[in-house]
């Protein structure tokens, strides 16, 4: 019964872009937000779990072209819950419309991935 409650909780985060992986140690579900906000920024907005210390235990890739890029801040940042930030994609990279990547945020230390995401930038209106 609980194993039947923990894959519909599962799915429930999958259908709502949160992350499969637990987080940390806490045992909670992160649950991201991740968006192409023009063709060289992204934003990040952390919905729920433990806060995560960007540029030091936790990193975030991009994938674009076949080609992984890291693009964590410098210096490192804590993104709490409720709070979002803003990244800007490496020199040379730019996504167009219709273009995809792909975005893995992992926990070093441990060696996960506690976020993937495939997004694609929509063309303009």
């Amino acid at each position: 019964m609980m194993c039947m409650g923990l894959l519909v909780l599962m799915g429930v985060a999958v259908l709502f872009g949160g992350s499969t992986e637990r987080a940390l140690k806490s045992g909670t579900f992160t649950q991201l937000d991740v968006q192409i906000l023009d063709s060289k920024t992204l934003k990040i907005e952390h919905n729920g779990g433990d806060p995560l210390t960007f540029g030091e235990s936790t990193s975030i890739y991009l994938q674009h072209n076949g080609i992984e890029y890291e693009i964590s801040p410098d210096p490192p940042v804590v993104l709490e819950v409720a709070n979002n930030m803003k990244l800007s994609l490496p020199e040379g990279v730019e996504l167009k419309d219709g273009d995809s990547a792909i975005i893995l945020i992992k926990n070093e230390r441990k060696n996960k991935t506690i976020y993937r995401k495939e997004l694609i930038l929509n063309p303009s209106d």
